[in-house]
């Protein structure tokens, strides 16, 4: 714990137990700064997000004895296994044909839920962006359905998107149990009864204190 604490501090000598002073050794900073730096420190040990399992573990391969939690070992695990980013197959609630490009994309959007990432997807304007969302959330809401997820999705747009992204879903994935949370009697309805929640940056802003305690 001292040392953590003194490379938080960017210190390079910490106090020992008998009043003197230690030095950090050049090669373990050198070895485990920059991965102590990623972290944060509690008590004993660092705490990483499940976002850096990637960087992490490039960092710590060469290290021949790291002590880690059961989560991050199954997530090596997986690291090791993957292969590549596969297309997913058209969820049977969704109306129309999606193109092979937009299958790829939900599949990408299943690998970053798979390993907890964050993601961008960043095609062209008119490409079909909110059909491939939709497609993933009639994924979550098929699944939903058989018992193996239980809570709804979140989607945040600006004011003018809101009309289009309803019209959207009721086009292609009209089994999606929509809330519009935007307007003067949103407070009305319960989250955990809709598979999608769409509101605005603003009442996001504004309801914050009522989004928070609820896991998306």
């Amino acid at each position: 714990p001292q040392l953590l604490q003194a490379l938080k501090r960017g210190e390079t000598m910490v106090t020992l137990d008998d009043g003197s002073y230690g030095l950090l050794p050049e090669e373990w900073l050198n070895r485990f700064g920059v991965v102590a730096a990623m972290g944060a420190a509690e008590n004993d040990h660092i705490r990483f997000s499940t976002g850096q399992a990637g960087l992490l573990d490039a960092l710590l391969a060469s290290q021949p004895a790291i002590n880690c939690d059961e989560t991050f070992l199954r997530v090596r695990e997986e690291l090791d296994r993957f292969q590549t980013i596969r297309p997913a197959e058209q969820p049977n609630g969704f109306i129309g044909q999606l193109r092979g490009y937009q299958c790829e994309g939900i599949g990408w959007m299943h690998f970053l839920r798979q390993f907890s990432f964050g993601g961008c997807l960043a095609d062209d304007m008119g490409v079909g962006k909110t059909a491939q969302v939709l497609g993933l959330l009639e994924t979550r809401r098929e699944l939903r359905a058989k018992g193996e997820l239980d809570k709804p999705s979140l989607v945040v747009v600006p004011k003018s998107l809101i009309f289009n992204w309803k019209q959207e879903a009721e086009r292609f994935t009209p089994q999606l149990t929509l809330l519009d949370f935007t307007g003067t009697d949103r407070h009305r309805n319960k989250f955990a009864d809709y598979d999608l929640i769409l509101t605005t940056y603003g009442t996001l802003r504004r309801d914050a204190l009522q989004f928070k305690d609820t896991i998306f």
